[in-house]
Formats: C-alpha cells, structure tokens, sequence
C-alpha cells in the first residue's frame, strides 16, 4: 500500500508538472489541451499497474476510463460532432470489457513494466487526449504520459531491496526494461495497442 501511496503521490506531480510546463512553455494552448495534458501525465504515472487488478493504481486508471467514455462522445457531439463515429465505438469499448479483456492479457506477467508498454500506451492516451481536445493535445499527452510512465518504472526500481552480497545483478529483476519479461502475449498485445493508436493518430 505505501508503494501505491508513492505511486500516486507521484502520478500526481507529474500530472501538476506536465500541466504547469505546458502552460509555461506553450502559451498559445487552450485551457482544454493544458487540461488533458496534465491528466495525461497524471494516467502515465499509474498505468504499468494495470496487470494487477487487486492495486489501487488499477482501480484509479479504470474510473478515469470510464469518466473518459462519458465525457468525450459529450466533446464530439457538441464541438466536432465529425468524430462522433470514432468516439461511440471507443466509449463503448471502454465501458464493456476493455479492462477485462486487458487484465487477462497482462495478469501481472510483467509486460506493462517496459519501455515498450510506455510508448505503447502512452499512444493510446495521446488518442484519448486527441478525441478530448483536438490534435493540439496529441504530443504534450503522449510526452506526459510517457514521462509519467517512465517515472513510474524508475520509482519501482528505486524501491527495490538491495542484492545480498555476491549475488549475480540481472536486469530481468528490473522494471525499467525494453520489451518486460512477460507472455508473448503481453508482447503483441501492446505492440497492437501501439500500432493501432498509432496509425489512427497518423490519419489525422
């Protein structure tokens, strides 16, 4: 519980930070995209928890999801009603199974504690946060969130009990790693969030 307190504690600042530097640095956003962009930090910060499902940090991602499914077919009917074939599917995804459906996925195997699983849905966000407030939100999202992601990894690094003497170092015993040490499934399942959410962001 005092990790996720961290964790949070954490998520929180980098969210308050993202939105401070976006404010500070890029003057000409709109209160919307400075918005979704601290959000987002705040999201990348508890998403490598998302493979379990007893943390709280999985618990506060999910809400967040559902709160995004409600608001955002809302922002397209009444400012960009052309999105709304894009964002009805996606509410509704989010609101049956998705979490289900990705818990299985992952189940703690590992695969959402990588660089990898940063990129990969941190894209995902970035969409979330083009669908919320219009491509001005895209890259600001997608670097906070993979901040915040990273951030989090390092923080459960850093958490780590020291190797006993004359223990051999492994990286595999590390969060911050490439591709994890999860299923294959994990493996393709994110490398399939990425490039889908990729490929959607590259058609706008």
């Amino acid at each position: 519980m005092k990790e996720c307190n961290t964790h949070q504690l954490a998520a929180l600042a980098m969210g308050i930070g993202a939105g401070a530097t976006a404010a500070t640095f890029l003057p000409t956003l709109d209160w919307a995209v400075i918005g979704v962009t601290a959000i987002s930090g705040y999201a990348g910060g508890l998403l490598p928890d998302i493979d379990d499902q007893e943390s709280s940090n999985f618990a506060v991602i999910k809400n967040l999801t559902r709160i995004a499914a409600v608001i955002v077919p809302g922002i397209q009917f009444f400012y960009r009603p052309t999105d709304l074939l894009l964002a009805i599917p996606l509410a509704l995804f989010m609101l049956s199974h998705f979490w289900d459906l990705l818990h299985q996925m992952t189940k703690r195997g590992g695969g959402t504690h990588s660089v990898l699983a940063a990129v990969c849905l941190s894209l995902g966000v970035s969409w979330v946060a083009y669908l919320t407030a219009g491509y001005a939100a895209v890259v600001p999202a997608f670097i906070a969130a993979g901040v915040g992601y990273v951030v989090h990894l390092l923080l459960d690094d850093l958490s780590r009990p020291p190797l006993p003497p004359n223990a051999e170092p492994s990286r595999m015993g590390y969060a911050l790693t490439i591709l994890g040490k999860g299923k294959s499934v994990e493996f393709y399942g994110l490398l399939s969030i990425g490039l889908a959410c990729a490929i959607a962001l590259w058609g706008i």
